[in-house]
């Protein structure tokens, strides 16, 4: 992928419109100081990012309820700091990552055993490298230096660049995946519209994302650990339902997901979150030398979703 050569200067934010109805009129939900879009902020884009609040002005739509960043960084901006991320710290839980993998394509196999798999925003390639067990696992990522991993680690199938431009044949799918990806791209509506587009009749498309109207999301209000610079939307069951159903998909499966990852790990999210307490944690995690070890943890407030692409007459089952 290709970043735009001059994009706008940091500091400068753009207005959208609610990306599922089209609505212009939003509520304010929460607000907090805005990061400035800058293509060097690294730090706000990266997967294996601590750092929360500095997520802007997050508003609601009164007229489908869809939750979303407004304004936020142009497109190019984003654009930029995407392709340029660098993570190696999102390769250190390596291990974990595999585990959280077959997680997902444990679900994934209940409804579509095998044929041709896209994974986008495929990172370094950790499912890709699981599920071509099952697939011919194809993935797409936008950073140069994650695609690349994928590669040469790996030898995986995938390209560098933005799903939205890739040239996939028409309905040569019959899975696509979106781990912890819908929320970060710039136009949802038009991604999905697009794997109804790549997708084979009766084909699924498997997400996972943060949930804003979980417990957490909730009780924690403005101070959620889901609300992140990178994130600009953030969807719920019935929210991100309607946005698949108006591209042809039913939702077949809708719950909660966590992961598992080392207790050291767990530990460093709350470095930036809440200071005091990270001290504390961390002083039982060394005395307990749990620091490597893995533990399932599920907040709850990350749903794992399965939608079926409803054929159209004539299309077959």
């Amino acid at each position: 992928m290709t970043p735009h050569k001059n994009p706008p200067p940091a500091g400068i934010l753009e207005t959208v419109k609610c990306n599922l109805c089209g609505g212009s009129d939003f509520k304010v939900k929460y607000d907090s100081p805005a990061p400035s879009g800058a293509p060097g902020e690294m730090a706000d884009y990266l997967a294996s990012t601590d750092r929360y609040g500095r997520y802007g002005r997050i508003v609601k739509c009164p007229s489908c309820a869809l939750v979303f960043t407004n304004p936020r960084p142009p497109t190019e901006n984003l654009v930029a700091s995407y392709c340029a991320a660098v993570d190696p710290d999102y390769t250190r839980e390596d291990a974990s990552r595999g585990i959280n993998a077959f997680l997902s394509l444990a679900t994934i196999r209940k409804f579509v055993k095998g044929g041709k798999l896209l994974d986008i925003g495929c990172a370094t390639g950790f499912f890709l490298n699981v599920a071509r067990s099952d697939f011919d696992a194809t993935g797409v990522e936008p950073s140069e230096w994650a695609a690349l991993f994928a590669r040469e680690k790996f030898g995986l199938d995938v390209s560098c660049g933005d799903f939205q431009k890739t040239d996939f044949a028409p309905e040569s799918f019959d899975a696509v995946t979106m781990i912890d990806v819908i929320e970060h791209l710039c136009d949802p509506s038009a991604a999905i519209e697009k794997v109804a587009g790549v997708l084979k009749p009766s084909g699924y498309i498997y997400l996972v994302t943060p949930n804003i109207e979980s417990f957490s999301a909730r009780v924690l209000v403005g101070k959620w650990w889901g609300l992140r610079p990178a994130h600009l939307y953030y969807f719920s069951v019935p929210t991100l339902s309607a946005l698949l159903a108006a591209h042809g998909f039913e939702i077949v499966m809708a719950r909660s997901f966590g992961r598992i990852f080392s207790y050291g790990y767990w530990a460093d999210r709350l470095k930036n979150y809440n200071p005091l307490f990270y001290k504390v944690v961390r002083k039982i995690i060394k005395a307990a030398d749990i620091s490597e070890k893995f533990v399932y943890i599920n907040t709850r407030d990350s749903m794992e979703i399965v939608a079926r692409k409803i054929p159209r007459t004539g299309d077959g089952k």
